[in-house]
């Protein structure tokens, strides 16, 4: 049998199977949650056109601390310390905000976030990228109204938070999920259209 090209990468994807085991995507009828780092893993791959396999392998692990029960010593342990460096990049930290409103909350959590993105590497941003790409499109099935209105407005600011020079496929990518989708875009784009054809 063949040796596999990229044997620690290999071992990233079984790993990632293992420890989400049990774990489903959002939404109704959802896939096997692992399914998520992995079409992260080929976004990285294939859009961004990333080789280096470490970088691949924190795109494979990079739900792991999030998620399950293994924290970023394990990594650390089985992929070394710049994988395990990536995934920390990209693992959000949960702020103080016991006692405070839902608002106030969902208000913090994505001003961390943000603080999070401009202190990333530019791998770990297009990881965030392939991550954002991923979840956005799961969105448009899993979420509506008032809730994916928001995701898509976080969307946007993320964008606004990663130069599009970092990884222009994935940045255009979600922007078109986003313009595709944002009422007032939209709205503005048919009364152009409808002058226009007055016009005519």
């Amino acid at each position: 049998m063949a040796k596999p090209a990229l044997p620690k990468l290999h071992k990233a994807v079984r790993f990632a199977a293992k420890a989400h085991k049990r774990q489903d995507r959002d939404g109704k009828s959802p896939l096997p949650y692992v399914t998520h780092p992995i079409e992260v893993l080929s976004l990285v791959r294939y859009q961004a056109d990333v080789v280096d396999e470490e970088i691949l392998c924190a795109a494979a692990l990079h739900d792991i601390v999030e998620e399950t029960e293994y924290d970023l010593s394990d990594i650390a342990d089985r992929f070394g310390s710049r994988v395990a460096g990536l995934v920390k990049e990209l693992t959000r930290e949960e702020p103080e905000t016991m006692g405070l409103p839902e608002a106030e909350v969902a208000k913090i959590r994505n001003s961390v976030m943000m603080a999070e993105i401009d202190r990333m590497s530019d791998e770990a941003k297009i990881i965030k990228l392939a991550d954002r790409c991923s979840n956005l499109a799961a969105a448009f099935k899993s979420k509506t109204g008032d809730k994916l209105q928001k995701y898509i407005k976080q969307s946007r600011e993320i964008l606004d938070h990663i130069d599009r020079k970092i990884c222009p496929p994935l940045w255009d990518r979600i922007n078109e999920m986003v313009e595709g989708a944002e009422p007032e875009r939209n709205g503005a784009k048919r009364k152009a259209v409808s002058t226009a054809a007055t016009r005519r």
